[in-house]
């Protein structure tokens, strides 16, 4: 069997990396303690999709965390979610898609469009380019990811009206855990990674958003990203 090599984006504040996708496979990773070898990459354009994380094994180049995830599980045969009720993994992909298709949407918003923020993301997000191409290509990443949030539909809306996205997100993600440790059963599973992704690159680094001060007003959510980080870093 050939090495798995796991590509992902650089990290900042203490989390393996600022890239949400790149963090959750991680998570999947040392839950399932499939062993493999990782890259930081500066940019995503090497991978299959131009976007990160992705992974190489056994001659296949594979793109997307939801794609790679379920090549991983079916090829070595360890599955965090093996012992959720079929109602619980449709209930977990409800999940996946709140925090992966929406509430994701309002932290790109505050890291690309909030003025105070587009420093500390040239810094951070954009920090392994070399300085002199970083700032040609910055600027037209910056506008790309506009035309990405305009596209979508958050992009369209205000910076209050985005704020009360995200908050009715919160509180689902509050409301479905309740005072559980763990959206289910006893163990962690691949949706305790899924929203641990999201919320931690939200949470614990230095960009401002108001989705910071929202999390600590639901703390079943703030615990919850300790009590992941705990576990597994």
């Amino acid at each position: 069997m050939s090495q798995l090599t796991v590509y992902h984006l650089p990290g900042r504040w203490g989390l393996v990396s600022v890239s949400p996708f790149c963090l959750k496979l991680d998570a999947f990773l040392r839950m399932t303690g499939i062993p493999h070898r990782s890259v930081t990459a500066a940019t995503p354009f090497a991978g299959p999709k131009k976007k990160a994380p992705w992974i190489e094994h056994e001659g296949r180049t594979i793109g997307d965390s939801a794609f790679i995830i379920a090549y991983l599980i079916e090829r070595f045969g360890k599955d965090p979610d093996a012992a959720l009720t079929p109602a619980q993994r449709g209930q977990a992909v409800a999940i996946q898609r709140l925090v992966e298709e929406n509430l994701y949407w309002a932290m790109v918003y505050d890291r690309w469009v909030r003025a105070e923020n587009w420093p500390i993301l040239k810094g951070s997000v954009l920090g392994e380019i070399a300085a002199p191409i970083r700032a040609v290509i910055a600027p037209l990443a910056r506008r790309g990811v506009t035309k990405q949030l305009a596209g979508h539909g958050m992009g369209l809306h205000s910076e209050m009206e985005i704020a009360a996205i995200a908050g009715r997100d919160l509180d689902a993600l509050a409301s479905m855990l309740g005072d559980r440790d763990w959206f289910f059963g006893a163990k962690p599973s691949l949706a305790d990674a899924t929203v641990f992704s999201l919320l931690a690159n939200i949470h614990l680094v230095g960009f401002s958003s108001p989705m910071k001060a929202m999390i600590d007003d639901r703390p079943g959510l703030a615990s919850h990203i300790e009590r992941f980080r705990a576990t597994y870093y």
